[in-house]
């Protein structure tokens, strides 16, 4: 199943690519299509200058998270979804803006695309450590708590979130790699198996995490 996943994101993607997946299931003149359209132009603008810790751009990562969503979560084909698939998606893009770009708030969310989709981000957003006086602890430990009331299609975004900075885990530093790797254990893939979203690969991204980490310090001394 890891492998799967590993196969679909080491694709080589750009705009094209990622709307033909769109346009299987929407019309490119639809509400829908433009609808994720402006949320993919949106993030991209947002990260233009934002790169992740392996020095890729940013935008990389929150476009594999919608990727994992449609490609091998197939959210379009889900039942049951009490939030649209297109708005989940939309979501999956967005997913880390009012964290991390200024400019974007809750307040811009919601008048620009609506309740649904800055409900998620509500819950996706961590609050700014200055609302804790600056302690990263409690920071957490609240944003953590709140998963107790968060609604299905928040998960399916958070785990597939979650599970690739998993798979692209070792680009980070030795202690991000540590905390990173307690926290899927003790949180997520207790998520996961609960809502039965990623469980089997997440779990598979935390299996001989000593061995393999024994083997990444080695080649870091090398380097």
């Amino acid at each position: 199943m890891l492998k799967k996943i590993k196969k679909i994101l080491e694709a080589i993607e750009n705009r094209q690519t990622f709307f033909a997946r769109v346009e299987r299931r929407y019309s490119r003149y639809s509400k829908e299509y433009k609808f994720i359209e402006r949320a993919y132009d949106d993030a991209k603008d947002a990260f233009k200058h934002k790169k992740r810790d392996g020095g890729e751009r940013y935008f990389e990562h929150v476009r594999a998270v919608a990727i994992i969503l449609i490609d091998y979560l197939f959210i379009f084909q889900l039942a049951n979804l009490r939030i649209s698939a297109y708005k989940i998606v939309a979501a999956a893009l967005l997913h880390d803006v009012v964290e991390d770009c200024k400019e974007w708030s809750l307040v811009r969310i919601e008048r620009e695309y609506g309740r649904d989709v800055a409900w998620l981000l509500d819950y996706v957003s961590k609050r700014p450590k200055s609302d804790f006086d600056g302690d990263e602890v409690t920071q957490l430990e609240y944003y953590h708590a709140r998963f107790i009331s968060a609604p299905f299609e928040f998960f399916l975004i958070k785990l597939a979130d979650r599970l690739h900075n998993q798979l692209t885990l070792w680009s980070c530093d030795i202690e991000k790699i540590y905390r990173k790797h307690r926290e899927t254990m003790r949180i997520y893939l207790p998520l996961a198996r609960k809502w039965g979203i990623l469980a089997h690969e997440l779990e598979a991204t935390t299996k001989n995490f000593k061995k393999r980490m024994k083997k990444h310090m080695k080649q870091c001394a090398i380097t």
